[in-house]
């Protein structure tokens, strides 16, 4: 009895351990899968199979060996998958093969999958795993393939990996991978693929990789690595595939490179800036190299010749760097090259005659170099080009008449050159061309027709040429085009009519040309339309049919400044709502900016514009009338730039009481009519950066609430009635990019407290001359918050050289203080000499005494000076007409300045215009000379050294006219003839001889001040 049962016991035993005695291991991994797909989800139901009503090995993504039934292979890549992956995968003991990729899985790796010994590839690529990448899995002693790339996995490599002797492909990109990388897997003497690009990888280079022989494929791209691709990485003998790019490189490219002679694919740019040298010519022993490219990393140099050993190379990138000298002959040689781009470069002399045997060529990039010549007649000959890009460059002569007849153009890009004559007529054959740039050239005659059939043309740029005719009546009917900029022509012409069917036009520019006639209803109902700019035509009306529809829910910028249009805002077919709900939820809703000046809009200004939500809206230069409405003043919580300058609105400029932070940057509303006081809400707007309420009829004293707007640039508020001081301006005031001030022609008055500002520092700092071109051209266009890539450009008066101005683009590099035809008095500050970039400095026309301040001249920027119409004594100081070298426009004009006037530099070219009713001025310009010239040097020397007067100077005629006063005795006892008639000779005598007349006056208050002294000492004897 003891005996059976024991071997019952042993039976039971082995049924459970032999899989060909039991089913019992069967139901061990029937119940994990179940247990894995548990936390699963699967919207698409892709596992809908894995149920108890089949065997498992026949469930989705299963394979099992043919004999043992046991689970080889599980891949369920790609099926939409989500969830987590189940740590109980770690009983199918004899899987071989797991594979989750391109799935959304996430959370940890388990650990738990380091059981499975049997397991020689593990793919879970392409998920959203995230956590620390699991050491255990150091202990799968048979894993030949480990990819866990495109995750979120961070922290550092693990060195424990270095233990997969088996490992053969190591795939750990697109992670966040970080730290250096492990010198013990150096030991992965098997490994043939080894993928680190787009992590966060740092130190140098690694040279553990040098130590893998058997390396094929080796990405460590776009990552944080640093230091010298060294010598060692031209010791690979069966290396096909290099990436070092996108890092932090530096150095020579090694001529150890060239021994690399299996390599297919190299890289070894994308702006790893500090390159040193250029390409070595050991790049030529490449020989089955078919990609090659160097991209932003400032190689410099030719290309060597020896590239035409590249017989296999089909792609050679090479763009943004610092290559010159002329474009390698030796280039034609490469009989397989189908994509070139040495874009960006500084390539010099013509494309070579040997680039006709590039037969294969399909893209063709030579942007941005220095080529001229004209374009060869074997461009146009080429039997696969479909991109060609010659754009910014000098090339001159005609576009090949042929050019597109090979039938497979897609791109054509011949902007910014020299190029002559009329446009090609095939360009679209074959019906391909999508992208057509011929922008920036001095291309003439009509746009051809069959532009106008192109249905694969998405984007056409052909703006400022000299293009004429008409616009091709189907162009803006193509069913694909997106984008037309036909900008600064001389097309005329009216627009065509047609009927809209489909259209994904989104950009329209047709401005500065000589379009004519009414502006069609069409326009309107594009359904995808976002700028629109018809500025600078000679359109007259508008198609104000009021039975179609209103404007396309999807256009921001209406640009129709600049033409003929007539009528009331209000007949405008234009919803100004905003209308989110209509727009997808990528697109911003509504028109944004709203453009309409120097047109002839007549009537008042509709409310119904407060029902958008505009960043800038500019109506001016029209003939509007009415007053400013209060809702568009409350509009300043969105609205940046509001210009309702040069029109006829009255009344008084509303105030905000809004609650919401305002956005004002710009607020121009000059040349109306408006009065009463500036509104104070204007306080509260931080950003403010140009304020022009200039020739109105404001009231009010000076908006001192504004003194610590610190982002305030342009202040202009000319020809107003304001008045008072302005002494509010003290040390708080934060107008550090202040660069123009106008005040003229108001009531204010007092002295200047320019003492406390020393905090203008756009007035004081001197800018390099790379600063003044990069503000010409970047800041000049966005001055007040305007960024719209339009020619659109805010405007302000200024009176300059005494001219009216009108300041279309802003420099940063103008600047400029107006203070004239006020009130102001006391002594002109010194600390104006501060003002070192000042340009233009005007004070005339107050009451400002005392000398003109030798700190004046410091000012070696000024271009345009004005002092002329106050009470400034003295002589004209000598540092200014040294030190105001740029000086083009100077007055001086009555004051009461006396002597010589300096004859060095500038002041030697003004006109007797600009000294004139200064009776003590004398020389060049003016007509008196000077008295010290008609003295001997002994006597005017005696002159100078003496206290007493020498009346031989006197003129007889000063005699007779003293000697004729004693004849008339009788007069000396009418006192009140007697003062007129001596101020009347002194009157003579001073504009005879004004030196020898302040002499004498000198001499008599000294001879007073000794008088007192002496009465002084004398009754202080007696005391």
């Amino acid at each position: 009895m003891k005996m059976r049962f024991l071997l019952s016991l042993m039976f039971l035993c082995l049924l459970h351990v032999h899989p060909t005695l039991s089913g019992g291991y069967l139901l061990l991994e029937y119940r994990a899968l179940l247990s894995v797909k548990s936390s699963i989800n699967d919207p698409q139901s892709a596992l809908s199979t894995w149920n108890a009503s089949t065997s498992h090995c026949n469930w989705t993504g299963i394979t099992c060996h043919p004999s043992s039934r046991r689970v080889t292979v599980l891949d369920i890549s790609n099926l939409q998958l989500s969830g987590t992956l189940s740590s109980d995968l770690a009983h199918l003991r004899f899987l071989s093969e797991l594979s989750v990729a391109f799935n959304q899985f996430s959370g940890a790796i388990p650990a738990e999958l380091s059981s499975l010994s049997a397991l020689r590839v593990l793919n879970l690529s392409s998920n959203i795993f995230n956590g620390t990448f699991p050491s255990q899995l150091s202990h799968l002693r048979f894993l030949s393939k480990l990819s866990v790339a495109d995750n979120e996995l961070s922290g550092a490599i693990p060195a424990e990996l270095s233990s997969l002797s088996a490992l053969r492909v190591l795939d750990l990109s697109y992670n966040l991978f970080s730290g250096t990388f492990p010198s013990q897997l150096s030991l992965l003497k098997n490994l043939q693929v080894l993928d680190l690009h787009d992590n966060y990888m740092i130190g140098d280079l690694p040279l553990a990789v040098t130590q893998m022989p058997n390396l094929r494929h080796l990405n460590l791209g776009n990552n944080l690595f640093s230091g010298r691709i060294t010598s060692q990485f031209g010791q690979w003998k069966f290396l096909e595939y290099l990436d070092v790019s996108y890092n932090d490189l530096e150095g020579p490219i090694p001529q150890e490179i060239g021994n690399l002679t299996n390599l297919r694919e190299l890289y070894i740019g994308y702006y790893s800036e500090m390159y040193e040298g250029g390409i070595p010519s050991e790049i030529g022993n490449l020989l089955e190299l078919a990609r090659f490219e160097a991209i932003g990393c400032k190689l410099s140099g030719e290309i060597p010749p020896e590239i035409r050993r590249l017989q296999k190379l089909e792609t050679l990138f090479l763009q943004e760097n610092a290559l010159s000298g002329p474009l390698t002959v030796e280039l034609g040689n490469l009989a397989s090259l189908k994509s070139l781009d040495l874009s960006y470069n500084n390539f010099t002399g013509e494309i070579p005659a040997s680039f006709a045997e590039l037969k294969n060529l399909r893209l063709l990039q030579l942007f941005k170099n220095q080529l001229h010549g004209a374009i060869p007649e074997f461009i146009a000959d080429m039997p696969e080009l479909e991109e060609l890009h010659l754009g910014q460059n000098n090339f001159s002569g005609i576009i090949l008449q042929r050019l597109g007849r090979n039938g497979k153009l897609q791109l054509l890009d011949l902007s910014s050159n020299n190029l002559t004559g009329t446009l090609p007529p095939d360009m679209c054959f074959g019906n391909r061309l999508e992208i057509l740039n011929t922008e920036g050239n001095l291309l003439v005659g009509p746009i051809p027709d069959s532009l106008g059939r192109c249905e694969s043309l998405f984007d056409i740029r052909m703006g400022r040429n000299f293009l004429n005719g008409s616009i091709p009546r189907d162009l803006f009917g193509l069913p694909n085009l997106t984008h037309v900029m036909l900008q600064s022509n001389r097309l005329a012409g009216k627009f065509p009519i047609f009927s809209i069917s489909r259209s994904e036009l989104e950009t329209l520019d047709i401005s500065d040309n000589e379009i004519h006639g009414e502006l069609p209803g069409w326009i309107w109902r594009l359904p995808h339309l976002l700028t629109l700019n018809l500025s600078h035509n000679y359109l007259e009306t508008l198609d104000v049919n009021l039975n179609s529809p209103k404007t396309s829910s999807s256009l921001r910028i209406i640009d129709l400044h600049s033409n003929q249009l007539q009528g009331q805002l209000q007949t405008l077919p234009v919803d100004f709502r905003n209308n989110s709900y209509m727009l997808p939820a990528n697109r911003v809703s509504g028109i944004r900016s709203l453009f309409f000046s120097r047109n002839k809009f007549d009537g008042t200004i509709p409310k119904s514009l407060c029902n958008g939500t505009f960043n800038a809206l500019d109506l001016s230069h029209n003939q509007l009338t009415g007053t400013i409405p209060q809702c568009l003043i409350e509009m300043s919580k969105n609205i940046t730039v509001l210009h309702l300058g040069g029109n006829n609105l009255i009344g008084v400029i509303p105030d905000s009481f809004s609650d919401y932070s305002c956005h004002l940057k710009t607020l121009v509303l000059n040349g109306n009519q408006l009065e009463g006081e500036l509104p104070k809400f204007l306080g509260k707007c931080a950003m403010l950066d140009i304020l022009d309420v200039g020739n109105n009829r404001i009231q009010d004293t000076f908006p001192c609430y504004l003194k610590n707007s610190d982002k305030l640039g342009i202040l202009i508020l000319r020809s107003n009635q304001f008045y008072g001081s302005i002494n509010c301006l003290d040390a708080d005031t934060t107008w550090s990019n202040l660069q123009i001030l106008d005040l003229a022609s108001n009531h204010f008055v007092g002295k200047f407290p320019i003492r406390y500002f020393s905090s203008w520092k756009a007035m004081m700092e001197t800018k390099n001359k790379s600063e003044h071109i990069r503000s010409m051209y970047s800041r000049g266009g966005a001055r007040g918050g305007l960024d719209f890539g339009l020619p659109y450009q805010i405007t302000v008066r200024v009176t300059l050289k005494g001219l009216d101005l009108e300041l279309v683009k802003i420099l940063s590099i103008f600047t400029s203080l107006d203070l004239s035809c006020n009130s102001f008095d006391g002594h002109i500050p010194r600390e104006i000499g501060e003002f070192e970039v000042l340009y233009a400095l005007n004070l005339s026309h107050n009451a400002f005494t005392g000398q003109i301040p030798q700190a004046l001249g410091k000012l070696t920027a000024l271009e345009s000076l004005d002092l002329s119409s106050n009470k400034l004594i003295g002589e004209i100081p000598h540092q200014l007409a040294d030190g105001l070298i740029f000086l083009s426009t100077l007055n001086l004009s009555f004051n009461q300045l006396v002597g010589k006037i300096p004859q060095i530099k500038q002041f030697a070219t003004f006109l007797e215009s600009s000294f004139e009713g200064n009776i003590g001025l004398c020389d060049f310009p003016m007509k008196e000379k000077c008295i010290h010239e008609e003295l001997g040097p002994s006597e005017e020397s005696h002159l100078h050294s003496g206290n007493l007067i020498d009346w031989d100077f006197l003129s007889v005629e000063l005699g007779f006219v003293f000697g004729f006063g004693i004849f008339i005795g009788p007069l000396i006892f009418w006192k009140r003839w007697r003062k007129c008639y001596y101020k009347h000779i002194d009157d003579i005598v001073f504009k005879m001889f004004p030196r020898a007349y302040i002499r004498i006056e000198n001499h008599q208050r000294r001879a007073h001040k000794n008088q007192g002294r002496q009465a002084r000492r004398n009754q202080g004897g007696r005391d």
